[in-house]
């Protein structure tokens, strides 16, 4: 043994799961591999990798990265500031050395908690907690306090876990309340408790909440569900389920689905290729929900063009080639034609009876009375 001591502490962040998924330029711990004569250290290395906007590292480029040393609250004062012109490697990674011998002997690091602020280019990228302080400067200041008892048994202290309060604490010591985390894992499932959000909003209001400001040919699609299977049952689609008979104490879940077949479809042949809305309980309901709401039916014929087909108008009325319709069934442009022989139109008599007009072999138009239900 030569005397000399090797200190290898490890500091860490904390990052939020939200966090990781964005994007970040961050995303590395701090390294500590100091060997001194038997005397605290000046200083601690620090290690991060930096990346471009999209995603990749940010390789061979010279960055300007300020280090802002903050104690008890993150939005405190800075007690101690570094500026570094460095330039990343070919992974995009800067090693920095972090400390000033004279500055770093008078913090008391048993005053914390402690947090490391870094901006890299103007820009902040992160402040985060240092979860142990630099050891060997603690214990300098510590080391020679008395310890007359010389038992080193009440040295020892215990840290436990109470798991109804997710309480940590430490004996002889304080105490911090964990943060419960949203997500939750059972078995091979993994759940996220709260609402998620996606784009342009500020909170989500809903399990699910997307915004977008949509433009262009290529920027229409909002959600994509895409099965790849091209077996003959294979189908991709949106199911939705709510109880049915709820009021009763075997209810049973009720069933739709919006979906989306392939061409290959042959479990309903004519189904192949269509989209389609499958409907249980009570069937299915198109609701113009406005007093000048109409429901409308639409095809395109040629490319590039869509024609409306049918509409009906607020009050009731059916236009078929008509966005006018006058009465409560308006054809224009096309007839009204009934195949069977035995079918015609029923029309009601002022004096209340029915009758069922079809036409003869001649054309002559014939009426015979019918009972409605």
């Amino acid at each position: 043994m030569d005397g000399s001591l090797e200190l290898k502490v490890v500091i860490l962040f904390q990052i939020s799961y939200a966090d990781m998924k964005k994007l970040i330029t961050l995303i590395t711990g701090s390294l500590l591999v100091v060997s001194a004569l038997a005397q605290a250290p000046d200083f601690f290395h620090y290690q991060a990798l930096l990346r471009e906007p999209d995603g990749s590292p940010m390789a061979n480029r010279e960055v300007a990265i300020r280090v802002d040393l903050i104690r008890d609250q993150v939005d405190n004062p800075s007690i101690y500031l570094e500026n570094h012109e460095v330039t990343t490697n070919d992974l995009g990674i800067v090693n920095l050395k972090i400390g000033d011998s004279d500055f770093f002997k008078e913090i008391d690091w048993g005053e914390g908690p402690y947090f490391l602020s870094i901006t890299v280019n103007g820009i902040h990228v992160g402040t985060s907690q240092l979860m142990s302080v630099p050891y060997a400067l603690y214990a300098e200041k510590t080391g020679n306090v008395n310890d007359d008892d010389h038992d080193p048994t009440n040295e020892i202290q215990t840290l436990s876990l109470e798991e109804s309060t997710r309480e940590l604490s430490i004996s002889l010591g304080n105490s911090v309340v964990l943060p419960l985390s949203p997500w939750r894992e059972i078995e091979q499932d993994i759940y996220f408790l709260r609402n998620v959000g996606i784009g342009l909003l500020a909170r989500p209001g809903y399990p699910l909440d997307i915004r977008k400001a949509v433009y262009g040919q290529h920027d229409q699609p909002l959600v994509r569900l895409r099965n790849t299977d091209q077996a003959t049952i294979a189908y991709t689609g949106i199911a939705f389920e709510t109880i049915g008979d709820g009021d009763k104490p075997t209810s049973s879940w009720m069933r739709s689905e919006f979906l989306q077949t392939s061409d290959n479809y042959d479990v309903i042949p004519s189904f192949r290729g269509m989209t389609a809305i499958r409907a249980a309980g009570s069937g299915f309901s198109i609701l113009a929900d406005s007093v000048a709401g109409s429901i409308r039916f639409y095809t395109t014929p040629l490319t590039g063009t869509i024609v409306e087909q049918a509409r009906f108008e607020p009050g009731g009325n059916l236009g078929l080639g008509t966005t006018d319709p006058e009465a409560r069934i308006h054809v224009k442009e096309g007839d009204i034609f009934v195949e069977d022989p035995d079918r015609g139109i029923i029309l009601t008599a002022p004096g209340g009876k029915r009758y069922r007009v079809t036409v003869d072999n001649d054309g002559n138009l014939q009426g015979t009375e019918v009972v409605l239900k």
